[in-house]
């Protein structure tokens, strides 16, 4: 249980750390997860810039590049990626704990 919290506040540093333009949300208008994780990371503070695939070529592009094979897809710095809708997953990422 110790090294889970550790693992945690690590990631929360770090997230914390990277600075407001790290964290990038790949998505797109016909996808509900997508809203999902727009409403999720707002919920939990994230700070994060949205780029939408369906509409915007170099956004499509870079997604295709980091082998984006759905949306919603979250890049945070360089070393992390969420691949679709994981509330628990995320919510474990971004340090809220909880039952």
């Amino acid at each position: 249980m110790i090294r889970f919290i550790a693992e945690i506040d690590l990631a929360s540093r770090y997230l914390h750390e990277m600075g407001d333009t790290e964290a990038i949300l790949y998505g797109s208008a016909e996808s509900g997860e997508s809203t999902a994780m727009v409403d999720l990371l707002n919920e939990l503070g994230v700070q994060f810039e949205y780029r939408a695939i369906d509409r915007d070529p170099v956004a499509m592009r870079e997604w295709e590049q980091l082998d984006g094979d759905r949306v919603p897809m979250l890049r945070m710095g360089n070393n992390s990626i969420v691949r679709g809708f994981d509330r628990i997953k995320l919510q474990q990422l971004f340090g809220w704990v909880g039952c």
